[in-house]
């Protein structure tokens, strides 16, 4: 099996059920509030150690309870937190408004956007291998992300980028992208394109360079690209409760596939799978189903 480095956000999550969304400078009644461990990069790389993937993750937080909190959770879950750096200041916070399974959310980077390529360099040089896998999104610093695609390009890693939360981006981290894993919303605000011609969007990307594109559609499921060819793959019909961790559950379990050698269209399979049940549930972390509930689920 592959390494997986995960270089990436890591934050407390803070999050409240409501009726309904407030308007401005309306207050609503919530329920079912939770504080736990989020943040993209930590919930992908929790998500591919619960997998069975062997991760390492890269990141910062802040000297605060939350910070230690969030070590503490991490490698709970299997996750090697030796390289998570401890940055004066907060700890990077979101705060989630979830309403009838769809959520709002405002995010505060705070360490997260202290943490820069020096911090990283070294570890990643010395400790990846050609053939491991790199995970990253954008709850860093765009210019940390960027040089983090380039030196895994370099070392002979395969590179994923989750575009998250979605910017123009230029065309070298596209050229360093070995898969791009964005949603509908990110993908369009990415290519410029805003008809319903998936497939327009999808030939964008790779006209970038990008190697493999995998748009997830949520309950229409996901389109990608296989062997040059452009396919769809339907969501499982499952009722949601809570989608906060449902797409960082796809990239993990996804990219732990493919790091034990399964194929492109059984990992997306298993990813689709997985992210059906982290829906049912409520958080983030906690919500996301184990390596052993996927394979039961699969054979019921």
């Amino acid at each position: 099996m592959r390494k997986i480095f995960v270089l990436g956000s890591l934050n407390i999550d803070l999050s409240i059920n409501c009726d309904k969304f407030p308007l401005s400078g309306e207050t609503v009644i919530g329920k079912n509030f939770i504080s736990n461990p989020g943040g993209k990069g930590a919930n992908q790389a929790v998500a591919a150690a619960k997998m069975g993937g062997n991760v390492i993750m890269l990141g910062a937080v802040g000297n605060d309870f939350f910070g230690k909190k969030i070590k503490k959770n991490i490698s709970a879950f299997h996750v090697n937190n030796t390289y998570i750096m401890t940055k004066e200041g907060a700890t990077g916070v979101a705060i989630i408004v979830v309403n009838n399974g769809d959520n709002r959310i405002v995010l505060d980077s705070g360490a997260n956007y202290q943490y820069n390529y020096a911090d990283f360099e070294k570890t990643l040089t010395k400790r990846a291998n050609p053939g491991d896998y790199f995970i990253t999104q954008l709850e860093n610093r765009v210019d940390v992300v960027s040089d983090g695609l380039k030196l895994a390009k370099k070392l002979g890693m395969i590179t994923v980028l989750n575009p998250a939360p979605a910017f123009k981006l230029n065309d070298e981290i596209y050229k360093n992208c070995d898969y791009i894993i964005p949603n509908e919303a990110e993908s369009r605000v990415l290519s410029n394109l805003y008809d319903d011609n998936t497939e327009e969007v999808i030939k964008y990307f790779l006209s970038k360079g990008v190697k493999n594109v995998i748009i997830t559609l949520g309950e229409k499921g996901c389109v990608y690209t296989s062997n040059q060819n452009i396919k769809y793959l339907k969501a499982v019909d499952t009722k949601a409760i809570d989608t906060t961790a449902a797409g960082d559950t796809f990239i993990g379990a996804l990219v732990a596939k493919l790091s034990d050698g399964c194929n492109l269209e059984d990992a997306i399979n298993f990813a689709n799978l997985a992210s059906a049940i982290t829906i049912t549930r409520q958080g983030a972390q906690q919500s996301i189903p184990t390596k052993s509930e996927v394979e039961e689920y699969n054979n019921k």
